[in-house]
């Protein structure tokens, strides 16, 4: 028996995942923005030098996330061009191809 080794992928797919990578940036773009508000409350309940010190690691770390963000937006726009690219190639071929009649 011999297995169909081929991956299809549709053009729809391809724009549905890129708009699923995006929902799933912006809920995490959210939770950090709610985790970023409650920690420079802390610093309005809790003033000491473990406080300064977890407040600034915190920040380093939210950065690190900030940009991984910006990646995964830039994948987004990548598969969002992708799509585009092909489905213009597409028409172009199917536009070629009809001067063949």
């Amino acid at each position: 028996m011999m297995m169909d080794n081929n991956i299809r992928i549709t053009l729809p797919e391809v724009a549905q995942t890129a708009a699923q990578i995006r929902n799933c940036n912006s809920a995490l773009d959210n939770i950090l923005s709610y985790v970023s508000k409650l920690m420079n409350e802390l610093n309005s309940i809790w003033l000491s030098d473990g406080e300064e010190m977890l407040l600034s690691r915190f920040r380093k770390f939210s950065g690190r996330f900030i940009d991984e963000s910006e990646v995964i937006e830039s994948y987004a726009r990548f598969l969002d061009s992708t799509v585009a690219d092909y489905d213009s190639l597409e028409s172009t071929i199917v536009a070629n191809a009809s001067n063949f009649d």
